[in-house]
Order: C-alpha cells, then structure tokens, then sequence
C-alpha cells in the first residue's frame, strides 16, 4: 500500500527549498558564490550556535571484522556493531536540522542537495558533472571509497534520501554500501545510544571509478519510451498516482508539466515498504514487481521528479539482485522542461506480456524435454497401431484360411488384450 509524507500538506517543498534546489542564476562567478556561500554559513553557525563538531567515538568491537560482501540492507541493530570502527562509516541522509537534533553516534551528516549539479538554474536532481567534487565532499567527511559506508534515513517522514546518497556512493566507485532498514526510527526503536550535534572524522582517500551503468540519461529514457511495447524495457514512475496521472489536486514540486513519461509504469515508491519503513520481503516484492512488469530480466529505469525516491526504488531493485537497473537523477524536473519530449496523463497502460517467470530450471527443461521426447514417441507408436487395426480389420473379413490380402498389414496385435482394447478406444 502506498503510502505519502506525514505531512498533509500539498505545498510542501519537494526535499528542500525551492531556493536551494533552483541554484544561483547564471552567469556567474563559482569563486564568488563559493565566498557568499562559506560568509553565510559561518554568520548563521555564529548567530545559531551551533555546538563544536564532536569527537569521533572510540570503536565498540573494535575486533570485529567488515564483511567482504556485506547485506545492502542491514537492521540497526546489526549497524550498531560497527560504532566507531575505523572500516566503516556512518552517513545520515536527513536533512541537518534533523541529524543536528539526534544521530547514530559517529554518523556524519550528508545531503544529497551538496551532490546535485552547482550550475543549475533551474530545479535540477541532475548529478555534479564535477565527480572530483562530488569525491571531495565524501573523503572530506571520511567516507573513503573503500570503507563500508552505512547509510541512515527516514523512509517514512521523508522522500528515500538514503537511497539517493547510496546510489551516488556506488556510481562513483565504492565497493561496500548498506542502508539501515527502516531508517533513523529503527535505531531509535531499537534502543540504540544517540548524540547531538556535528561529528567530525578523518578525511579519507577516495578514488573516483565512475560506474556508469547505474545511471540513466534523457536519451536514454528516450529509447526506452520509444520501445514501450516491449516488455524487456521498462520505465518506472515511482511518484504518488495523483504525480503520475497529472491529477490537479497532485502537487507538482516546480516541474514544468504535469504526467509522465510516456509508456512509464507507476509504482509509488513505498508500495515497497512495511509500516515501520522497512523493505518487504522478497516473497512479497516479487508479486508486487511483477504485477507491474518488473522483471529481473528486463532493463529498466527508475524516475521520479528529482531522482530522490526513484533512487532508493533503485536500491531496493538492485538489493534483489536486479542486473540492469539504472536511475534517472534529472527526472522529470529535466524532462518536463523539454517541451520536445512527450508527457502523458491519466492511468497507465496495458503492461506488455513477456515469457513466464521465473525461466524453468536446467532439471525442468531437462524433464520438458524428456516429456516431449516420450510424446513424440506415443505419438509414432499411436500411428503403428492404426496401420495395425486396418491390417486386423481386413484380416476379420478375410478367407477362413486366414490368408492375408496382398500387401495387408499384418503385423499381430499386441499380446495383452487389454492393451488392444485401449488401442482402440484411442483410436476411436
């Protein structure tokens, strides 16, 4: 069931103002938004008061070694284990006046607005061209590219932020990444220690290895679109219906249209949790994907309006195992802008049907196989025995010298008369 933010508002701003989405307007100097940026900052600490970043915190199980391939998603409780250990770093997704009030102890604090494109004039979700930047911002709080990195969010009060700054750890190259299940209300419900205020870690190395299949691009959308009567290319909507239809009543998050891609499904992104935030089950993904046309073997495409929620969608899918999955970062903020571009509204259409799944197993398709050898084999024999009851028949209205026709079929019937007598109910 989906379900939308606590907040009953509809003007409520998508992830964050629309100042700070929209960016500064162009041209300008990046020096000289870099200066105001850091005085403004600085003038708002000092009339704040904010408190002095924290010590990093001494590890708890030191001992305790990193998996090689660690879970995407682990429970609090299993996080909790690494509390200041060196080879693992927790990031909180929330925004800073979330994390400011309460966070897992040593959990650093990054947004995933600080990764978005600095050049944008417009609302953007799109990615920092600048991927050394983007490095910058993750080695700076010492995420190295090699550590576990260990993500926090809030899934229900918020919009999948955790997903969107996992997904731009592993485009850019790291190799161990988790997301707490159910976000930063697990650790709170699981009893687990707390601290206020900033955190402050060693910088760390981070080298960028861009992976560029995880991340989708208009003219890739395109293609897609372009192929909608294809099961094997999927697009999918991860908005509230009232989004994907362009309902009036539908809050529009500053995009330029209303609807969606055309040939997109619409699975609002939290269909794919419980109550409490957390990832459903595989045994009960798997109905609610496939329902959709949501196949491990297909390519498909995650979007929403600023490639926030369609990211964690993402990270769900590829948890599963998923093999090609990408996100669209720019999404429909980008799309909506190019006027060029199709835009549907309304429901959705028919899903195009693809084979059965899941694919039979080698041992079934050995025993298909098997069994349409032996039909094939019945179906021979079930000739042979037509020829035999013609021959039997002329024998019946032969001489009594029991002399056959020339060229009559001739062969005797099989021993068991049993076996006749079903010979000849199949034949009739």
């Amino acid at each position: 069931m989906s379900r939308s933010p606590r907040s009953p508002r509809t003007d409520r701003p998508y992830q964050t103002s629309v100042a700070s989405l929209a960016g500064w307007a162009r041209p300008g100097c990046f020096r000289a938004r870099t200066l105001v940026s850091a005085l403004v900052t600085g003038l708002t600490v000092a009339l704040a008061g904010c408190p002095e970043p924290l010590d990093y915190p001494e590890p708890v199980n030191p001992d305790q070694p990193i998996p090689d391939e660690p879970p995407m998603l682990i429970s609090a409780e299993e996080a909790a284990l690494y509390i200041g250990h060196p080879g693992a770093a927790f990031i909180d997704a929330r925004p800073k006046k979330l994390y400011l009030k309460g966070h897992a102890p040593g959990a650093v604090s990054a947004e995933w607005t600080e990764f978005r494109d600095q050049e944008a004039s417009m609302m953007t979700g799109k990615l920092d061209a600048d991927l050394d930047r983007l490095a910058g911002l993750f080695a700076s709080r010492g995420v190295g590219r090699d550590h576990w990195t260990i993500v926090f969010g809030d899934p229900l009060s918020l919009w999948g932020e955790e997903g969107r700054i996992a997904w731009t750890l592993l485009y850019l190259g790291a190799t161990k990444v988790s997301i707490v299940d159910g976000g930063y209300a697990a650790w709170e419900a699981a009893g687990l220690p707390t601290k206020k205020g900033d955190v402050r870690r060693e910088p760390a190395a981070f080298e960028v290895e861009v992976v560029d299949e995880l991340i989708a691009r208009k003219r890739d959308l395109q293609a897609f679109s372009a192929d909608r009567e294809s099961w094997s290319t999927v697009i999918v909507d991860v908005r509230e219906p009232g989004e994907y239809r362009g309902a009036p009543d539908a809050p529009a998050y500053g995009a330029l249209r209303v609807g969606h891609i055309p040939g997109a499904v619409n699975l609002p992104w939290r269909t794919l949790l419980d109550d409490a935030g957390k990832v459903l089950p595989p045994d009960k993904l798997g109905p609610i994907l496939l329902d959709k046309g949501i196949r491990p073997d297909a390519r498909i495409i995650t979007y929403c309006t600023g490639g926030v929620r369609s990211a964690h969608t993402w990270f769900v899918l590829h948890s599963l195992g998923y093999p090609a999955v990408q996100n669209y970062a720019a999404s429909w903020w980008e799309w909506s802008l190019d006027r060029k571009l199709g835009a549907e509204t309304g429901g959705q259409r028919p899903i195009p049907l693809g084979p059965a799944w899941p694919p039979p197993s080698d041992e079934e398709r050995a025993a298909s196989a098997q069994r349409a050898s032996e039909a094939e084999v019945a179906a021979a024999k079930g000739e042979r025995m037509a020829i035999t009851t013609e021959g039997l028949q002329k024998l019946l209205a032969s001489d009594d010298d029991d002399s056959a026709e020339p060229g009559a079929e001739t062969t005797p019937l099989p021993d068991d008369a049993s076996q006749a007598a079903k010979a000849r109910a199949r034949l009739e």
